[in-house]
C-alpha cells in the first residue's frame, strides 16, 4: 500500500524492502491468527509503552503516559523492537501493526466471533479486548493516528496537516412521551409504589403525573424533559442537538406514541423551528429486522417531509455488520449506537465519525457512524456513581476526545432530569459548562 504525503513519500503495508529507502514508513504486519490470539490473550497482559517510547525525538503525545500495544508485526511479538524507528537510511518501521488494530476495533471483528451476549442479545463491554486489556476508556485508534501523523513529519518536515477540530454531538434518545402508555400501567405502578413499598410520596407523584399527561399532555415530565434539554443546550451555546424519535407502537421494551398525535407533532416542530436535529430511534426489535426498520423510517419520513437523517438504535440493541447493512439499505444517513450500556467508553477505539467496513461483503458501508461515547444510563443505574463522579467521569471522556482532536458524543434521555434522576440536573449543567470550556478552549 503507497501513499503520498506532500511529495514523493511512500508507505508501505508488507514485510518488503523495495519501498525508496529515504522517503519510505514501512509497517510491518501481524500474522494472520493476531486476532484471535489478541482475543484469547489473559486480561492486562498486553505491553504499554511510555509515550516517549513510541514518539519520534523530542516530540510529545497529548494523552496518558503510557499506552498500548494491540499487534506487533510477525516475528517481533516479544517486544524486543521500539514501537517505531527511523533507521539509518532514513527509512521509519512501524514494528507495531497500527493497520491490523485500526481494522481490528473499527470494523468490530471481534463481535462477529466471539459468542458472548447479555439479556438484550448485545455484546457487552466486558467482553471485549478493550475493557479486558484495559483501554475501553482510550480512543486509542486516534492516538495511534498521533503516532502516525508524528512520524509521518519526520519523513516530511514540511507537512502541516490541518488539525481537526474537537467538536460535542449532545443527543437525546425519545423513549418516553408520557411516563403511562395507558391506564393499566398507572395503576400497576400506583400499586406497587403504595401497596408494596409503602411508599405514599411516590405514589402521589405517580398520581400527578397521571393527571398531567391526561388533562394536558404538554405538562407530562417527559415533554417538560425535551423542552428543558433544549433550553439548557441554548443556554450554554450548543445549537446542534439530535433528538431522536420513535415511530413503533407500543410493546415489552418500547413505550411507544404515536407520531400523529398533536403533542409529539408540535414538539418536533418546535425543536426543528430552534434548528436543532430531528432523527430516528429505531424500535427493540428492529436491529435485526429491515422491513420493520424501514417502516419505522418511512413514517418519519412522511412527518418530516425529508428522508436524510441518522439516528441510534433503541437500548443499543445492534449487530455486526447486519444492522449497518439495513441502516443503509433504507436509506439512514448515519448511525450513533456503537457504545456500551454498562459502561462508558470507546467501543470502536475512535470518537472520529467514520464509514463502516463490511468484513464479510469486503467494501465499505455507505453510512457514518458516530461512535456513543456516553450514556446517562451507564451513570447512574449500570456504575450506579453519585452525580458528582458521574460529571468527573464525563468530563475526563470529554477531555480525551479533544485530545485527539474528535467528536464527544454523549446521550442524555428526555427522562433523565426530573424525578428520580432530579439530583442529576445541576450535574447536567456543570457537564454543559465543562463541555463549553472544553470546546472554547480550542484555537
Amino acid at each position: 500500500m503507497r501513499a503520498g504525503v506532500s511529495g514523493p513519500l511512500s508507505i508501505l503495508y508488507g514485510n518488503s524492502e523495495s519501498a525508496s529507502k529515504d522517503r519510505s514508513l514501512i509497517i510491518k504486519p501481524a500474522g494472520a491468527r493476531a486476532g484471535r490470539r489478541l482475543i484469547a490473550q489473559p486480561p492486562d497482559s498486553l505491553i504499554w509503552l511510555r509515550a516517549e517510547q513510541v514518539m519520534p525525538p523530542g516530540q510529545h503525545l497529548p494523552i496518558e503516559s503510557t499506552i498500548p500495544v494491540l499487534f506487533w508485526g510477525a516475528g517481533y511479538e516479544d517486544g524486543r523492537k521500539p514501537f517505531a524507528e527511523q533507521r539509518p537510511d532514513g527509512s521509519i518501521v512501524f514494528y507495531a501493526d497500527i493497520i491490523a488494530a485500526t481494522f481490528f476495533m473499527l470494523t468490530r471483528w471481534e463481535e462477529t466471533v466471539v459468542p458472548t451476549r447479555d439479556h438484550h442479545a448485545r455484546f457487552p463491554a466486558t467482553a471485549s479486548v478493550a475493557y479486558r486489556q484495559g483501554f475501553l476508556d482510550r480512543p486509542l485508534i486516534d492516538e495511534y493516528a498521533l503516532i502516525l501523523r508524528a512520524w509521518l513529519r519526520v519523513l516530511n518536515p514540511q507537512w502541516r496537516p490541518a488539525p481537526h477540530k474537537f467538536a460535542v454531538k449532545l443527543t437525546h434518545d425519545v423513549d418516553f412521551i408520557r411516563i403511562f402508555p395507558n391506564p393499566r400501567t398507572a395503576v400497576r405502578a400506583f400499586a406497587g409504589a403504595v401497596l408494596k413499598r409503602r411508599d405514599l410520596r411516590s405514589g402521589m407523584h405517580i398520581l400527578k403525573e397521571v393527571a398531567e399527561q391526561t388533562l394536558n399532555p404538554r405538562w407530562a415530565s417527559p415533554v417538560k424533559g425535551l423542552y428543558r434539554l433544549a433550553e439548557l443546550s441554548y443556554e450554554y451555546g450548543f445549537k446542534d442537538d439530535a433528538f431522536y424519535f420513535m415511530t413503533n407502537g407500543p410493546g415489552p421494551f418500547n413505550c411507544g406514541y404515536p407520531l400523529s398525535t398533536p403533542v409529539v407533532q408540535r414538539c418536533i416542530d418546535d425543536l426543528r423551528h430552534l434548528g436543532f436535529e430531528i432523527g430516528i430511534h429505531p424500535g427493540y426489535d428492529t436491529y435485526l429486522n429491515p422491513d420493520r426498520l424501514a417502516a419505522e423510517k418511512s413514517r418519519l419520513d412522511a412527518l418530516l417531509g425529508e428522508t436524510d437523517y441518522g439516528g441510534r438504535q433503541h437500548y443499543l440493541r445492534f449487530r455486526v455488520p447486519n444492522t449497518w447493512r439495513h441502516w443503509e439499505q433504507v436509506g439512514l444517513r448515519y448511525d450513533s449506537t456503537l457504545g456500551y450500556a454498562e459502561y462508558s467508553g470507546f467501543r470502536c477505539g475512535t470518537c472520529h465519525p467514520f464509514k463502516p467496513f463490511d468484513l464479510l461483503q469486503e467494501r465499505e458501508i455507505d453510512l457514518w457512524e458516530y461512535p456513543l461515547i456516553l450514556m446517562d444510563g451507564t451513570l447512574k443505574h449500570y456504575r450506579q456513581l453519585s452525580p458528582q463522579v458521574g460529571k468527573e467521569l464525563t468530563l475526563s471522556l470529554a477531555k480525551r476526545c479533544q485530545q485527539v482532536e474528535g467528536v464527544f458524543t454523549m446521550l442524555w434521555h428526555n427522562t433523565s432530569l426530573s424525578g428520580d434522576w432530579k439530583p442529576w440536573l445541576a450535574a447536567y449543567q456543570e457537564i454543559l459548562e465543562g463541555l463549553r470550556k472544553l470546546q472554547n478552549s480550542v484555537k
